[in-house]
């Protein structure tokens, strides 16, 4: 048993230990909160905020840098809104938007007056377990800072992001998450609660400066915006198709799996004593997005597979079920009217036989496949794909397949359309 002696020098050591660290706080805040700001969306007509972020300046002569989701609304609708910031000392000031980078939802910005402080860019990444310290606005409640554990690159993503232990709350994006010397490793972006946040990594942020100081003049962010798109969705081609294909069985078929590590499946079966007809689902999608407005996000990857079968069931009934599964889809990303085009789409029917080598001997499978196409306004040569088919087997089985690519080519998207539906089997 310890003593009563020992037992007082644990608790004055902890609660020493838990002094300090809240002093360690209380100084960094302090030390570094003259770099931190509130980065306004303004609407011009009513001159009132319509929404608002955080951001840090990040070099002598007022460079702020925040999130690009902060910021979109100028950037779709300049003559609508324009930019402001407000220091931690009541100072408000006026924001020009000089750069974005949206695959990383991050964006650069100058101040009509810089400020005295600004913070330094770390070189060395954290390491698992290390405390860092993330700064923000939250729900407009004034600058905060909440101390929360670096955990690494969250695994399972197409889009580079830290792990944060930590509260990141509306209001803090685009503000920066420091190391215990102040020097920035990451920027808020997003959260799924309970402790669970995550950052943009800083690598992102200082290739972003360093783009615009090569570039150094004006650039068109429309422009800007279309060359990432193009790009990013090259990139995440080029890995899919550069996967190896894993094949599961779903009922008597057998579907595409986990293509890549971004790409997630999950799985259900509906079946109970007042239905008749059994369902099998799988989905498989990429959990991430890239944000262009409020309504409109791309850069979405999802497919999906539905297995019917029927015991003892009126082949009409059975149509009629399956036909009900085809009219509830509906594209995974969000789009509207002034976004894209309406949906063009091209039906037919076609039979493949059974099985991997096909069997000559067996009726072989009618499908019915229909492919749509939905151009963006704004980026002409992407496009929203959606495609979905049908395969009937003896008027009792069926599978229905459907994919979503969201901001690719033509080309891109006919590369993964053929290898997609090359690989679906039936037994």
């Amino acid at each position: 048993m310890p003593t009563i002696c020992a037992r007082l020098l644990a608790l004055l050591f902890c609660c020493t230990s838990g002094l300090a660290a809240a002093q360690s706080y209380e100084n960094l805040y302090s030390k570094y909160r003259g770099s931190l700001y509130q980065v306004r969306l303004i609407e011009k007509a009513s001159n009132s905020k319509a929404g608002l972020g955080s951001g840090f300046q990040i070099s002598p002569d007022g460079l702020i840098a925040t999130n690009y989701h902060v910021v979109a609304g100028t950037v779709n609708d300049p003559e609508k809104y324009r930019l402001e910031y407000l220091s931690t000392d009541g100072t408000l000031g006026a924001l020009t938007l000089l750069d974005i980078d949206v695959v990383n939802d991050l964006a650069l910005l100058r101040m009509d007056k810089p400020g005295a402080k600004h913070l330094g860019l770390a070189q060395k990444t954290p390491q698992k377990g290390e405390t860092i310290f993330a700064l923000g606005n939250p729900l407009d409640l004034g600058m905060t800072l909440i101390p929360g554990t670096y955990n690494g690159i969250a695994g399972g993503s197409f889009y580079d992001r830290i792990h944060f232990s930590g509260s990141i709350n509306p209001g803090m994006s685009g503000g920066p998450a420091i190391n215990s010397g102040g020097q920035v490793v990451g920027i808020n972006v997003a959260t799924a609660g309970n402790q669970l946040s995550f950052l943009v990594p800083v690598e992102k942020l200082a290739r972003l400066a360093k783009h615009y100081g090569r570039e150094g003049n004006e650039l068109d962010l429309h422009t800007v915006t279309r060359q990432q798109l193009l790009k990013n969705q090259q990139d995440i081609i080029d890995r899919i198709l550069g996967a190896k294909w894993q094949l599961l069985p779903l009922g008597d078929a057998m579907v595409v799996g986990e293509i890549v590590p971004p790409i997630h499946c999950w799985g259900n079966t509906q079946e109970d004593d007042e239905s008749t007809i059994k369902r099998i689902d799988k989905g498989c999608t990429g959990k991430d997005v890239i944000f262009l407005s409020e309504d409109f996000n791309t850069g979405r990857v999802e497919y999906e597979f539905f297995w019917l079968q029927a015991d003892d069931l009126n082949p009409a009934r059975f149509y009629a079920d399956y036909e009900q599964q085809m009219s509830s889809f509906a594209p995974g990303n969000d789009a509207g009217e002034e976004d894209v085009t309406n949906f063009n789409c091209r039906q037919l029917f076609t039979s493949q036989p059974r099985g991997e080598n096909g069997d000559s001997d067996a009726d072989p499978i009618i499908a019915r496949t229909s492919y749509c196409v939905r151009r963006y306004k704004q980026f002409p040569d992407l496009f929203d794909v959606f495609y979905l088919s049908l395969s009937v087997d003896q008027k009792d089985r069926a599978l229905v397949s459907h994919f979503t690519l969201s901001g690719f080519t033509q080309e891109s998207a006919a590369a993964f359309s053929e290898k997609f539906t090359s690989e679906i089997q039936w037994h």
